[in-house]
């Protein structure tokens, strides 16, 4: 094997951004004091810093979480989209997930007053519509029946108070729109 050939072999985005969550979360949730200060700065989304130029913050906002449920859910949300980096490649993955991570932030900064906001939900959700919309294409009846119930449980959590749901739109909305410039171009 040739050594690029095994540095592609290798390289597993949905791996990377799993250990970076994981290592940001240990690092906000170390010690005593502010978890929100330490989140801010690991780059959670925070409107007025965003309105002051760090527009970085609507993509770094993924790999910031507070609390351990919310981490949970997303890292296995993410481990259980991770057959879609075969399907895409690991540059197209990427792109979905982060392009999804900043349609989310974009969306929750036009129709949001939120302050502050973390996680990895908006990129999920791109991830999730990325994949209704392969499912859709390949007319598996079977596959879209389990992603249903996958899509009502989220849809459900949308209207728990606490949660940036204008993220989740965004994000689905990007990952579809980002899914059919791949199928286009593909």
């Amino acid at each position: 094997m040739r050594e690029s050939s095994i540095l592609n072999e290798g390289m597993n985005v949905w791996l990377v951004v799993l250990f970076a969550c994981g290592i940001v979360f240990m690092y906000i949730n170390s010690g005593k004091g502010d978890t929100l200060e330490r989140a801010i700065r690991c780059g959670c989304y925070d409107r007025e810093r965003i309105r002051n130029g760090q527009w970085w913050r609507m993509v770094s906002v993924g790999f910031t979480h507070i609390q351990p449920w919310h981490l949970a859910m997303n890292l296995y949300a993410l481990y259980n989209l991770r057959s879609l980096e075969r399907v895409f490649g690991h540059a197209w993955y990427a792109v979905i997930l982060f392009g999804s991570v900043a349609g989310g932030s974009l969306l929750e900064y036009v129709l949001s007053k939120t302050r502050y906001s973390v996680g990895l939900s908006g990129g999920l959700y791109g991830l999730m519509f990325s994949y209704v919309l392969l499912v859709i294409r390949l007319r598996s009846v079977s596959a879209l029946r389990s992603v249903a119930l996958t899509l009502a449980l989220n849809a459900a959590i949308n209207f728990m108070p606490g949660i940036a749901w204008q993220a989740h739109i965004g994000g689905a909305l990007t990952g579809l729109v980002l899914t059919q410039v791949f199928l286009l171009i593909h």
